[in-house]
């Protein structure tokens, strides 16, 4: 064992092992020292000069007295940035940052800590192998399935969306087409117009084609597959395989990223349905679905904002219910954006932007809808054509100005969109733009321009006087063009045109530091159109599928003003950033729609087998708990929001979901335009409570307790006046609640003598001796299950608050007890119980 040479030695000699030092100390550190012939003058001491002289020594003494104390106690593995950190202590100098690697094989030499540089040759040339022959069995087995199918002789692609395809719970849905290089176009016959299949994404390349069999990737999959927790590769979301949450910490820093930098998320998952024909036909299509009929005003009217929007210059958010249903029955909250009219031509173009989930419901009813307006509409359906980014926070409008460039150098005394876009950049919030405004403009590579310079930012009184007035004018509304995206040739055109990286490197290999490479006329011209909403307080870019990644690691590459880089997020961080702004989330908290209510049927799933996989001494036995008065038990199915049990009898039908075996109770969203008159506790329409509507509400939480998904929601007890009582004596006359258990009151002399050991065991003497007090209830009962009014579909504690708040679901015809009265304060007081809790919590809700 002692001619071992791989034994580890003593860094400074022979030593035995066992006593070499953990960390070895770094060499003395050289202090440069100045001299202080000045600082004696006749023999005389100048304290002035003196402490002039000895400053540089004191600081240079003090950085080596923190130098040495951090290298006695850190490694250069210990020293990487959060952002960087691995679960485990990496040995390669290689995955350390630059500035540390020097530190680090040196630490490693001294410390003959042997040094891994990767797999060996043998471990490389078998994963090449084996990658080699999954590529082959991969061909082998596309190659037996495409003979097979022509063996059969199987029909043409193009299908006939009008006859849906009937699935096992009884739902129609449109027919899907194969998977093909090239997807099918619509015909121009106008006497018989052929509506296209739902679309399918393109055959993915051979190393990738077995993993993407049952799902789609996104066109930032590879950038997330390692930053993030995907979804599990057997269970997608909506067909797409999506990152779920940071692989980081992210619920504090991405409220911070949100409040001081900028949130970007890959929102390419989002549906595109096109609508395609004459203006007056499309307008019938938007009227039969009853777009917008909740606001106030006509939006059908041709002035105002409806103009705007129906110009092409503004976006608009809103609801789609279904058709010809009594009463309104909500499908989908959807985004609505109308092309500019070209002047040699009559048809228009709108897109849609829809939630995955309640896409194929949308589907059917626009092709039922499009089928019948004269002359007939033709939808297409873009979901892996048109991609898109979505980004908030106040740096966002910075980000985007620094990445999007325009194709073209524009004429910067004209009041075009490209024009006036940087000039944009100190806008902080979507609020300071006019509502839904909306730029379109071609861009350039991204890549081209990288590393990416920061924006021009000018705060000083001239250039945010020209703002100010350009916002109030906004001359883009009549300056706007046609917005390339719409076209397909454009989109086709610019994806095929994006070079490979490494073209681009050979490109800018020339180029000094800070210059950028010269335009060719082959630079691919990227269709851009980015709209704010004030709803989600957000920016949107759309553009082609292929042309995603470019914008988006540009996106990442930047610096912000701040000093810190755009953070990443996932559906999770997506989803919080919307609560902390207490705006509920389409599907999750509208579960009186399809698309909400197959969102709740999955959560129930996964909570149960959650609770399941526990061994039974570690999980809630629900029968168990103890709710007062002789009742035991949780109210319905703990791990679901059991909605079943608050429609009433009368209007209790059965509706057939998507899901097999999953009946939906008859019960439907409530319009936002009623909502609203809850809202400002107006008498309410008495045929809106002959119905199960459920309108989405606001919890905020008076003084303890943190509301979590399921907790139930109960009225003030409305059988019980002893009861009412109780609840009513912690509300004060301001409508605030008092601290139902105050501090006890202990005087000074009676924890004095608690002190030492002696008095810790008279004390315990004494609770044993004296008889147990008896122990009143600190918070009364909860009510019944007659008094139970809603839960809670999205709660936690809101950062942006500073309070725990929620986003629940009420049943309205069991909030109004005096049937189509206004609301009076007491109205709004509710009980918040979380499942399998038996303290109920006050609180009072809101519309939203």
């Amino acid at each position: 064992m002692a001619d071992n040479p791989k034994k580890r030695e003593h860094a400074g000699g022979n030593g035995p092992p066992s006593k070499r030092p953990r960390f070895p100390f770094n060499p003395n550190h050289n202090i440069r020292t100045t001299p202080t012939n000045t600082a004696y003058p006749n023999g005389e001491i100048n304290v002035r000069n003196f402490l002039k002289s000895h400053e540089n020594e004191i600081k240079s003494l003090e950085n080596a007295m923190q130098a040495a104390k951090k290298g006695l106690n850190r490694r250069a593995f210990q020293n990487v940035p959060r952002g960087l950190r691995r679960r485990t202590a990496s040995h390669n100098p290689q995955r350390v940052p630059k500035r540390l690697r020097t530190q680090a094989k040196r630490e490693m030499k001294e410390d003959n800590t042997p040094i891994s540089k990767g797999a060996s040759g043998i471990g490389k040339s078998r994963k090449k192998w084996l990658r080699k022959d999954g590529i082959e069995r991969s061909r082998q087995a596309w190659d037996r399935r495409a003979k097979r199918r022509k063996e059969k002789k199987e029909p043409s692609v193009t299908v006939e969306p009008m006859e849906g395809v009937e699935t096992e719970g009884g739902r129609t849905e449109p027919p899907t087409a194969p998977r093909t290089k090239t997807r099918t176009t619509t015909t121009a016959d106008p006497k018989s117009i052929a509506f296209s299949a739902l679309a399918t994404p393109e055959i993915p390349p051979s190393r990738f084609r077995r993993r993407q069999i049952n799902k789609t990737w996104l066109p930032t999959h590879v950038w997330h597959a390692k930053r993030a927790r995907m979804t599990p590769p057997a269970n997608p979301l909506w067909g797409f395989s999506i990152p779920l949450v940071q692989n980081e910490k992210a619920y504090r820093s991405a409220y911070h990223a949100k409040s001081k930098g900028a949130l970007t998320c890959d929102t390419s998952y989002m549906a595109t349905l096109s609508l395609k024909g004459p203006e007056a036909s499309i307008l019938g299509l938007l009227k039969a679905l009853h777009f917008a009929d909740e606001d106030d005003e006509d939006p059908w009217a041709n002035h105002g904002k409806w103009k705007k929007w129906r110009n092409g210059t503004r976006a608009w958010e809103g609801w789609l219910y279904e058709r010809q249903s009594e009463p309104l029955s909500a499908t989908a909250l959807v985004t609505v954006i109308w092309c500019v009219q070209e002047s040699d031509s009559n048809t228009r173009r709108v897109f849609i932007r829809v939630h995955p989930g309640a896409f194929h419901q949308l589907w059917n009813t626009v092709i039922r809808v499009s089928k019948v307006q004269k002359p007939a509409v033709i939808a297409e359906d873009l979901r892996f054509e048109i991609g898109s980014i979505e980004i908030t926070g106040r740096a966002a409008h910075e980000t985007l100005c620094s990445i999007l460039h325009p194709r073209v150098p524009p004429d910067m005394s004209s009041q075009t969109p490209d024009a006036l876009w940087q000039s944009l950049a100190t806008i902080a919030t979507p609020d300071d733009l006019p509502s839904g405004a909306l730029v379109a403009f071609p861009i350039t590579d991204p890549r081209l321009r990288d590393p990416p310079s920061a924006s021009s930012l000018s705060y000083d009184a001239s250039a945010q006087d020209a703002l100010t007035e350009t916002l109030a004018q906004w001359p883009i509304d009549t300056t706007q063009t046609v917005a390339t995206v719409f076209d397909r040739n454009s989109r086709l055109a610019a994806a095929r045109s994006l070079q490979s990286q490494q073209s681009i490197n050979r490109r800018k290999s020339p180029c000094t530091k800070g210059e950028y490479p010269d335009p060719r006329s082959s630079d691919p011209h990227i269709p851009m159109l980015t709209y704010a909403s004030r709803n989600r307080k957000s920016w949107t870019v759309l553009l082609p599928w292929k042309c995603v990644p470019p914008v988006w690691q540009g996106i990442m590459r930047y610096h912000l003003s701040t000093g810190e880089n755009p953070l990443p997020c996932g559906l999770k961080e997506s989803r919080d950033i919307q609560f902390m702004e207490s705006i509920p989330n389409f599907p999750y908290d509208f579960p009186g729609t399809v698309a909400g209510w197959d969102w709740e049927m999955k959560e129930r799933a996964a909570r149960e087998h959650e609770w399941k996989k526990r061994p039974k001494g570690k999980r809630i036995e629900w029968s168990t708990i103890d709710l007062g008065n002789g009742r035991r038990g949780e109210v319905g199915d703990p791990w679901a929001c059991a909605w079943e049990k608050l429609c009433s009898k009368e209007h209790n039908d059965l509706l057939t979901c998507e899901i097999p075996n999953s009946p939906r109770p008859c019960f439907r969203q409530l319009p936002s335009q009623d909502a609203s008159a809850v809202l400002k506790k107006k008498p309410i329409a008495s045929s809106i409570l002959d119905h199960n509507y459920l309108v989405t509400v606001k919890i905020t939480m008076s003084k303890r307790g943190t509301p979590t998904d399921c907790a139930r929601i109960y009225r003030l007890p409305t059988n019980n006046s002893d009861l009412r009582n109780k609840w009513l004596s912690l509300v004060s006359k301001d409508g605030s609640v008092r601290n139902p258990r105050p501090m006890p009151k202990e005087d000074h002399d009676s924890r004095s003598k608690v002190f030492g050991k002696r008095g810790r065991r008279q004390k315990l003497a004494e609770n044993l001796l004296q008889p147990a007090p008896k122990k009143e209830d600190d918070y009364p009962s909860v009510p019944d299950e007659e008094d139970l009014i809603g839960f809670v579909t999205t709660g936690n504690y809101n950062l942006a608050e500073g309070v725990p708040t929620a986003i629940a679901n009420l049943m309205l015809s069991r909030v109004f007890t005096n049937n189509s009265e206004g609301l009076s304060r007491d109205d709004t007081v509710c009980i918040v119980r979380e499942a399998g809790h038996t303290i109920g919590r006050l609180a009072t809700w809101e519309s939203v």
